[in-house]
């Protein structure tokens, strides 16, 4: 088993938490598992892979570039990693975990402590591949989505700590929101009223304060 992380940055880890590098863990691969981590269940078609990562290139250079990175991929995490049906190819979770699709899976469960736990950073932070604006544009979409599912859940949880009239915890949630987004005002409201309601007055004015700079 491997473990794809990708919040906060890009990279393959075994299952012992050692990181995996060489040729499986070069930019525009990780860029290739990536997407397929966010893909449906069915997969991604090599068409849309290969106009997302090779723009650029013929069809045929394309091509041979996107078999190549398979190929090294599955010499590095196994046959089975990435499977193969038709035009389409998918990353096989019985072999490598991504934190992404995780992420999605206890969103749709409900799970929402599971989701805030999983979420390291932003999505790709760091990772740039060159000549695919394309990926670029895509990669920025996801890390607005997956930016946006992060506060909803932790707003979620913030929530339901007031209503168990836990206030301590739900400014401890709302200071994560808050830090996730610094100058949205209601969420900094949000933060000062938990804050005064579990008996820290003083934190809520100097939160207070500081929002005002």
């Amino acid at each position: 088993m491997f473990h794809l992380r990708l919040f906060g940055g890009a990279s393959l880890e075994r299952e012992d938490g050692s990181p995996l590098t060489g040729r499986a863990a070069q930019r525009q691969r990780l860029a290739l598992l990536a997407r397929l981590a966010c893909a449906p269940a069915s997969g991604v078609s090599r068409e849309k892979v290969l106009a997302l990562l090779w723009p650029e290139s013929d069809t045929e250079r394309a091509r041979n570039r996107l078999n190549v990175s398979i190929y090294e991929l599955r010499k590095a995490l196994g046959d089975a990693a990435i499977v193969s049906r038709g035009d389409d190819v998918r990353l096989n979770a019985d072999v490598v975990r991504a934190d992404v699709a995780e992420f999605d899976a206890a969103l749709g469960r409900g799970d929402h402590e599971a989701a805030a736990a999983l979420y390291r950073g932003p999505f790709l932070d760091g990772l740039f591949v060159a000549d695919a604006p394309e990926f670029e544009r895509w990669s920025d979409a996801e890390r607005d989505r997956l930016a946006g599912a992060y506060a909803r859940a932790l707003e979620a949880l913030a929530e339901a700590a007031e209503r168990r009239r836990d206030f301590q915890g739900a400014a401890e949630l709302w200071r994560k929101r808050a830090a996730h987004d610094p100058y949205d005002s209601r969420v900094a409201m949000c933060l000062m009223r938990a804050l005064d309601a579990g008996g820290n007055r003083a934190g809520a004015l100097q939160h207070a304060s500081l929002h005002e700079r």
